[in-house]
C-alpha cells in the first residue's frame, strides 16, 4: 500500500497528544528518512532498525516491537523494514548489536534515560546511521530525527547538528514542516 507523506500525517493525527501512537507516528518517521538527500547512498537490502531500551524496560520493548510489527508501512523506499530489539547497556554492547544486525538505524525507546540517549547518539555518529526518537526531549538532547504528537498531529523534529553528525541532510520541503533544533 502506497501512502503520500500528507496521507501519513492525516493518519497520525488521530493519536493522543500525551503519548505517541507508534502505529501512527512510525510511518511518518520512516517517510521523513526518505527526505534525506543521502538516503540512497546509505546502503541496500533490509533497513534494520534496532529498538533499544535499558534492561529495566525489556517488557515495554517487547510490547513496542509487537506494535511495530503491525505497522502497514513495511518499506523505506525499496528497502524492507525490520525491527530488532536490543538491550541498551553501553557503547560496546550497542556497537556489537549494530554490527551483528547490520543496522541502518537505532530507535531509542520512549523513557530512555539521558545518559543512554547520549550513548545512542555517539555510537550512531561513529557508524553514520540514523538515531530515531518518539520523544521531543531526545531530539532536543542529541538524536537527529524524531516524531511526536502535538495537538493530535504528528510533529517532525530534526536536530540539524545531530543529523549532520550522522551524515543526514534533509530536503527543504521537510525542514519547512519540521520543528528544527539548531
Amino acid at each position: 500500500m502506497r501512502f503520500t507523506f500528507w496521507a501519513l500525517c492525516m493518519v497520525a493525527s488521530v493519536a493522543s497528544a500525551e503519548e505517541p501512537d507508534v502505529k501512527a507516528v512510525m510511518p511518518v518517521l520512516l517517510k521523513v528518512l526518505t527526505y534525506d538527500v543521502n538516503f540512497d547512498a546509505r546502503g541496500a537490502g533490509d533497513f534494520i532498525i534496532l529498538v533499544a531500551s535499558d534492561p529495566a524496560s525489556a517488557e515495554k520493548r517487547k510490547a513496542l516491537l509487537k506494535d511495530l510489527e503491525t505497522i502497514t508501512v513495511t518499506k523505506v523506499k525499496n528497502r524492507n523494514v525490520k525491527y530488532v530489539g536490543v538491550e541498551l547497556k553501553d557503547e560496546a554492547t550497542l556497537q556489537a548489536d549494530i554490527d551483528k544486525a547490520k543496522a541502518s538505524a537505532v530507535l531509542a525507546m520512549p523513557g530512555t534515560p539521558p545518559p543512554l540517549v547520549k550513548t545512542v547518539s555517539e555510537v550512531t555518529q561513529d557508524n553514520q546511521i540514523y538515531a530515531l526518537a518518539l520523544e521531543p526531549a531526545m531530539v532536543e538532547q542529541a538524536l537527529p530525527v524524531g516524531v511526536s504528537m502535538t495537538g493530535g498531529k504528528p510533529q517532525i523534529i530534526i536536530n540539524e547538528k545531530a543529523a549532520r553528525g550522522v551524515g543526514a541532510r534533509f530536503e527543504t520541503s521537510v525542514l519547512k514542516l519540521a520543528r528544527v533544533i539548531q
